[in-house]
């Protein structure tokens, strides 16, 4: 099992990870930042948070919502970003520093194999004061989510886990606002709606920032001439596709299998991008 870097959190947006809305800062150096949404309950209240307003310090024509988790008591938060893992990670979740100093509990759960959608975090106050909550705030998060490859893929099976974990809300009262919310057909990317999701993350600003990001590096590597830079990446693409095809074609026997199978992969792999690029001229 090992755990991804940012660099490879980006890689692998729109194959093995969705998470939708990507903002500006979500992606950390080892982590997925996790913000609240509108939608909190609190157990010993039995009701919804309110969210209140205000304009923000740093920009006044900006606005600032936010909802205060009451004194001893667990609100249920949902989050304002969802998330699609495939069969071959898992995502532990992390606490903020600053929140558990200022009396939040720790946290100690994580994102399934297969999971799809918004999570439902618990979070326990254990100050005698109100801790305030700032939505959809990517500087000041409710919770870390770090992604973890495992060394084989689960048997799980998509959609094992109830969507939205809605089902924590089960006999209380007052739930109505949230359950409708989430059942929203326009939100039904919220819940289980893998396609949607991705299509939303594919087709946000910040993923194809992310996306030119990666190809601007690439093409600072190869020249500021446009039609040299895709003659070079046609020639690396053919290049690599030779070799490829000649180490399948003449795989070396027992000993050596192992090795050269790994070559073949680490090629296939850089070939990918390259390819890509270069067909999507």
């Amino acid at each position: 099992m090992s755990i991804l870097s940012d660099r490879d959190i980006i890689r692998e947006l729109g194959r093995g990870i969705f998470f939708h809305p990507l903002k500006p800062g979500s992606i950390k150096a080892c982590d997925l930042c996790l913000t609240a949404s509108e939608y909190a309950y609190a157990i010993g209240l039995k009701q919804r948070l309110p969210v209140d307003t205000e304009q923000k310090q740093d920009n006044p024509n900006e606005e600032q919502k936010f909802f205060y988790i009451p004194p001893k008591d667990t609100a249920l938060v949902w989050t304002d970003e969802s998330v699609w893992l495939s069969n071959q990670f898992r995502g532990p979740l992390y606490s903020v520093v600053d929140r558990v100093s200022n009396g939040l509990g720790h946290l100690g759960t994580r994102v399934n194999p297969n999971w799809s959608g918004v999570l439902c975090i618990a979070i326990h106050n254990f100050s005698e004061e109100a801790v305030r909550i700032n939505v959809r705030d990517v500087q000041n998060p409710i919770a870390y989510l770090a992604i973890e490859k495992l060394s084989s893929k689960t048997l799980t099976k998509p959609k094992s886990d109830n969507p939205a974990r809605l089902d924590v809300l089960r006999g209380q009262r007052n739930r109505n606002e949230i359950d409708d919310y989430f059942n929203h057909r326009e939100n039904s990317w919220m819940r289980d709606n893998t396609g949607l999701l991705k299509k939303l993350m594919l087709d946000s600003e910040e993923y194809k920032k992310l996306n030119v990001g990666i190809q601007d590096t690439l093409f600072g590597l190869l020249g500021s001439d446009e039609q040299v830079r895709w003659t070079a990446l046609s020639a690396i693409a053919a290049l690599l596709a030779v070799i490829i095809s000649a180490i399948a074609l003449f795989k070396p026997s027992s000993s050596s299998t192992s090795s050269s199978n790994m070559l073949l992969i680490q090629l296939k792999t850089l070939l990918n991008p390259i390819v890509n690029l270069t067909s999507n001229k």
